[in-house]
């Protein structure tokens, strides 16, 4: 394969400027007005390729070494942000060695990315059942059958297997090696972008000189 020159290919960003006046000074409300305003774009524009909760998690291995994945916001608050999956999945395996993980919020629709940073930690068994019954029963079975990121020879019979699962009559539980996380953030950046390349980039990080958790808001260089 020859090389592909990608140099040309660029685009104008928004000319209205990311002011730290207008920002609120709590990130998890900030988090929720972009939230709600891709929201409104998306829903706007049905046929955009975009989901509002699709993020990027970003996990470390205990050598080092980085790996990253598109899953789904499932829930937020001032308490974090929430996630599920199979424990025993790559991500599961890398956030029982290293706790501390990334979001990435990208919606080009908006030109706008957001980068959250904290520990993750599995909710309760309880938060954990009430969300799995609440999924499509064939998205129940799968989860039940799965060996997530484990060698798959036969994907056919999986399906298979998973379809007369869904179909049955047969109550499907939770399984124990599948639940949500929680990330607890300690740090925040909001970017958007700009004309000529002078982005915006605002960071919430937590004061650890207070008692309370308050938090300094910070604009760095594009």
């Amino acid at each position: 394969m020859n090389r592909k020159e990608l140099h040309n290919m660029r685009k104008e960003y928004s000319p209205i400027p990311l002011e730290l006046k207008d920002l609120s000074p709590d990130p998890f409300t900030q988090f929720g007005i972009w939230f709600s305003e891709t929201e409104e774009q998306i829903n706007a524009n049905p046929s955009e390729l975009s989901e509002a909760n699709a993020m990027v998690l970003s996990t470390v291995s205990k050598d080092g070494t980085p790996s990253s994945r598109i899953v789904l916001l499932k829930s937020f608050s001032p308490d974090g942000f929430v996630f599920f999956t199979n424990y025993n999945s790559r991500k599961g395996e890398e956030i029982t060695e290293n706790k501390m993980v990334s979001l990435l919020f990208f919606w080009h629709n908006s030109m706008r990315q957001i980068r959250i940073e904290g520990p993750a930690e599995k909710i309760s068994d309880l938060e954990s059942d009430i969300y799995f019954n609440s999924r499509p029963r064939e998205s129940q079975a799968s989860s039940s059958l799965s060996l997530q990121s484990k060698t798959l020879d036969d994907k056919q019979k999986f399906d298979y297997d998973v379809n007369r699962l869904a179909a049955s009559e047969t109550p499907i539980k939770r399984p124990k090696n599948w639940g949500g996380y929680i990330i607890k953030p300690h740090y925040f950046e909001f970017w958007q972008g700009g004309v000529r390349r002078s982005h915006d980039r605002i960071i919430y990080s937590i004061n650890t000189n207070s008692s309370q958790k308050q938090w300094n808001i910070k604009r760095l260089y594009p």
